[in-house]
């Protein structure tokens, strides 16, 4: 059985591999990325955000994170 740690590593090894397998232009809703992972949307929300304010994806007013290359100008 799985402590609560082997959980949560798991969920973000999955959240990892996910967000390593967008290009350009891909969309993820924090929705989304909670049911692919297993982590709780609040935790990927914020993972999402903090990739957004670092540049690698932009918020859309609409709940969307997109992912961006880095040749993309902050706006």
């Amino acid at each position: 059985m799985e402590n609560g740690n082997e959980t949560l590593s798991r969920g973000f090894d999955r959240l990892q591999q996910l967000l390593l397998a967008m290009n350009a232009g891909d969309e993820l809703r924090c929705s989304e990325a909670a049911r692919a992972s297993g982590l709780a949307e609040p935790l990927c929300k914020t993972v999402l955000e903090k990739l957004a304010s670092a540049g690698l994806m932009s918020h859309e007013p609409d709940g969307r994170f997109v992912r961006r290359t880095m040749a993309d100008p902050v706006v």
